[in-house]
């Protein structure tokens, strides 16, 4: 034997309603905001910092090409 559920239209209204946002307070807004600002010169600096590696290491592949290369032919 089943039981019969009943759902009236409103409370499948309210069950199925995607429009409802959840409001964020003010000081968890802040200290987000506060967050990403901090974050930001560490961002700069890796992608600085990978930047300057991979052109400080350009003239060694260059290198390391030749070396090779003159042990190929050897």
């Amino acid at each position: 034997m089943t039981d019969k559920v009943f759902v009236t239209k409103e409370n499948l209204q309210k069950a199925l309603d995607l429009k409802q946002k959840n409001k964020v307070g003010y000081l968890t807004s802040m200290c987000g905001v506060l967050w990403l600002i901090s974050l930001f010169p560490f961002i700069c600096g890796i992608i600085l910092t990978s930047l300057l590696m991979f052109l400080f290491t350009i003239p060694f592949y260059a290198i390391d090409q030749l070396i090779i290369r003159s042990n190929d032919n050897a």
